[in-house]
């Protein structure tokens, strides 16, 4: 049996936010390789609405190029966005994507809404954004930035979400009109659940403000280096930093058989899972919002494999979860995986009470940080899954 003390954070509100709100807390500066036209790897198209695919090219600035069906509606994943405010970088930031929240939302108004769920260690927000109707009877999750090191997840979110918003009232995916899928399916992104960590990685320990945090990554260090878990320099072990500022791997930090989780014996850049389930403010608060209503599903986004993780013993939605992954991979090419491990947000929501349909998503080819020539496939096989997932809900 493991411990349930868990369920006490069950209770952490989430908090609809104004524009003014939505501040910015890292002061770490956005990256500056903005990719464009041929960039990285080849294009590809899958599924339906993929069209002939573009590369890096969401910062393209001519003519919308998307084709039209019968209806006079763009075909959604064909054409780019113009003048779009989220732009493909190496690093993508927490200050980046605030001030993008801050811009779509001045932008494209009651198209979306957004909420803060919470708090981090450091002090930064935690974000939701809803596209679509938020009184929808359906609502479904996509999570990303569990993983410090992992922060072209948010990017590639980030993206999703604003092509939904620039194509909300002209496209659409598999012949339905995207106004008609949202106005019955909320999309709920969560954009970086580790926000911390991932000024961490990208940005180093003066990154983070709080002296003890600090301390504590230091010390971190010297434990790793005396225990033989790593020979590189400081600079470079933050730079594959994967845990929160205080050392714990968020998605091995949830009741799922947290008591199994192979963990090592103190705070680390990866692979310490803390010192009991939830015992973490990013985690309690990503589990409150999972709590918070009936999800038809959820998707997490992680790197790297190329993979797709649908399933852990005891799951109590098998069915819709094994009909999600067979969508998504005929729609990505990605292949099944499968994994033993235990404490992860995906395995925790399907044998949870309520449990919820779910899949992780493994994105890319190469170690962590992704490095940029990565982002074209990446954008090519992912840009319709909050769609077809949306359309999945929608009809199950």
């Amino acid at each position: 049996m493991i411990k349930n003390s868990w369920k006490k954070w069950i209770s952490i509100g989430v908090t609809a936010v104004s524009l003014a709100a939505v501040t910015p807390l890292c002061s770490m500066a956005a990256g500056t390789v903005v990719v464009g036209g041929g960039t990285g790897a080849a294009s590809s198209s899958y599924g339906p609405g993929a069209g002939s695919g573009i590369d890096a090219g969401e910062d393209i600035t001519e003519a919308d190029t998307g084709l039209l069906d019968i209806s006079g509606r763009t075909d959604y994943f064909t054409a780019p966005v113009t003048n779009p405010v989220v732009h493909v970088v190496e690093k993508y930031t927490y200050d980046q994507m605030v001030q993008d929240l801050n811009n779509l939302k001045r932008t494209y108004g009651d198209k979306m809404q957004i909420n803060i769920y919470g708090t981090s260690l450091d002090g930064r927000s935690l974000y939701e954004v809803v596209l679509g109707n938020a009184s929808a009877s359906k609502h479904i999750m996509i999570q990303a930035g569990i993983h410090a090191r992992e922060y072209m997840t948010p990017l590639l979110v980030m993206k999703q979400l604003e092509y939904g918003l620039a194509f909300y009232d002209t496209g659409n995916y598999d012949g339905i009109p995207l106004s008609t899928l949202l106005s019955q399916v909320a999309v709920h992104f969560v954009p970086m659940t580790n926000p911390d960590g991932i000024c961490i990685s990208q940005g180093g320990e003066s990154t983070i403000r709080s002296l003890t945090l600090r301390q504590t990554i230091a010390r971190c260090y010297a434990n790793d280096v005396a225990q033989g878990r790593t020979s590189r320099t400081y600079e470079d072990y933050l730079t594959v930093w994967k845990a929160n500022a205080r050392g714990v791997d968020l998605n091995q930090n949830f009741p799922a058989d947290w008591d199994q989780v192979v963990s090592c014996s103190d705070p680390s850049y990866a692979t310490y899972r803390g010192t009991s389930a939830l015992s973490e403010p990013e985690s309690q608060a990503l589990a409150q919002l999972a709590e918070s209503r009936n999800w038809a599903l959820t998707i997490s986004y992680h790197s790297m494999g190329n993979l797709i993780y649908w399933d852990y013993e005891g799951n109590k939605v098998t069915q819709a979860s094994g009909e999600l992954a067979t969508i998504i991979q005929q729609n990505t090419g990605y292949n099944f995986g499968g994994s033993s491990g235990h404490g992860g947000f995906k395995d925790w929501t399907q044998i949870k009470d309520s449990p919820i349909p779910g899949v992780t998503i493994e994105v890319g080819s190469v170690a962590c940080p992704l490095p940029i020539s990565q982002y074209a496939d990446i954008w090519n096989r992912n840009k319709m899954v909050w769609a077809l997932a949306a359309e999945y809900a929608m009809t199950h």
